[in-house]
């Protein structure tokens, strides 16, 4: 086999949640392609008092996904996020326990970590006991976001920072602010990649039928976590004048989260019970066939790094209307392959919506050609490739 990497990263699909970090498992079972021997260990919260986290007690020691063996290791951790700039400890102090063991049976080269904080800083501090190497990759609010939290936080992130062999972001946008907190570090931008065997254009009406949908209308739709960070309300407010426009649109939305109840009243509130469908968590297979049958996929974010549901959406030969943030225009061509709209924004996000699905009808076609022909780049075997560059730089450099 190739190089032996640990991966560390508490986003990672479980029984709890078979969603989490999913795009972290698919560049690792890319990477496990092209040759590289990979493991993964998982920090699941620990809290006994707290019973919406029960279900992580059940989760095996050890399993395989896809092949990938991985080790989930329960970790002390608060609800609502409380003390956070101690996550970074804890991670340390659970790790410390099972890493000496795995380690004797899968002798790794290399520790690749997701999120600088809190997993690369707790990588930062484990690297020395086993002389290796680390690479962190930021995915967007670890940079942009969490250390405005507080002092701890930020000091804590810029210590990780300083303490990684290299740091990998998910965008040019995200790799600036790395490079903006801490002078000095080692960067590159790898683009996130999505998978074309999976994410592939189907006729829309199929789409439909396959879901039990109704033939007749325009779909919009949104795949995400019910979190503040994803700006739904600025959605579901800019849908209400859409709706209003048009009796044929009607808004799906995709996800689970702490938000899900206020954004039904919400909804209920704007007068949009019966224009809008909150679909809770779907099969990740599902998802494909639920961007078919869409005439275009929303995403209202406040912050992002470069998510994954607009390089599937562009694999699928569809349009999306986005917020202008992170790294959300390095892939998203405004008036090409969708819309662009300032975050938080409504009168823009609505805009937006009402040029690509009732001014200008020849865009959900015209637009959806040109974002497939412009995701042939962005695979997930192109992102391994340009992730194995970056562990031979690393371990090149070690070595000497």
């Amino acid at each position: 086999m190739g190089t032996r990497v640990l991966v560390i990263s508490h986003m990672y699909p479980n029984q709890v949640n078979p969603m989490a970090g999913i795009f972290v498992h698919n560049q690792t079972k890319a990477l496990k392609r092209a040759g590289v021997d990979v493991r993964v260990v998982v920090p699941v919260p620990y809290f006994p008092l707290y019973r919406k986290w029960q279900g992580y007690r059940q989760l095996p020691a050890h399993t395989e996904l896809d092949g990938i063996p991985v080790h989930y290791v329960p970790t002390w951790m608060f609800p609502g996020g409380f003390f956070f700039s101690r996550y970074g400890t804890l991670y340390v102090n659970a790790l410390r326990k099972v890493l000496p063991s795995i380690y004797r049976e899968f002798p790794f080269e290399l520790i690749h970590c997701h999120t600088i904080y809190p997993d690369g800083y707790a990588g930062s501090l484990l690297k020395q006991t086993f002389a290796v190497p680390v690479v962190s990759t930021v995915h967007g609010s670890d940079i942009m976001l969490y250390p405005k939290r507080n002092r701890k936080v930020h000091e804590r992130t810029e210590q990780a920072l300083r303490g990684n062999d290299f740091v990998i972001a998910v965008s040019e946008r995200a790799r600036q602010e790395v490079d903006r907190m801490t002078a000095g570090v080692s960067t590159a931008t790898v683009y996130n990649g999505f998978d074309p065997t999976r994410f592939k254009p189907m006729e829309k009406q199929a789409a439909r039928e396959k879901l039990g949908l109704p033939p007749a209308g325009k779909n919009v739709l949104f795949v995400g976590n019910l979190y503040q960070v994803k700006g739904i309300p600025y959605l579901l407010e800019s849908f209400k004048t859409i709706a209003s426009e048009s009796e044929e649109v009607h808004l799906y939305l995709i996800g689970e989260g702490p938000l899900r109840s206020e954004l039904v009243q919400q909804a209920e509130q704007l007068g949009l019970g019966n224009r809008v469908t909150f679909l809770g968590r779907k099969p990740y297979e599902e998802i494909p066939v639920w961007i078919n049958s869409a005439d275009v996929v929303a995403l209202t974010s406040l912050s992002e790094g470069l998510p994954s549901i607009l390089l599937e959406t562009m694999g699928c030969g569809r349009a999306m209307v986005a917020t202008d943030v992170g790294g959300i225009r390095e892939i998203l061509q405004d008036g090409r392959t969708g819309l662009l709209a300032e975050s938080q924004n409504v009168a823009e996000i609505t805009k937006a919506l009402r040029k690509i699905l009732l001014e200008n009808e020849s865009f959900i076609d015209t637009m959806g050609k040109q974002a497939l022909e412009a995701s042939r780049k962005l695979t997930w075997e192109q992102n391994a490739e340009n992730i194995k560059a970056v562990y031979a730089q690393v371990l090149k450099r070690h070595e000497g």
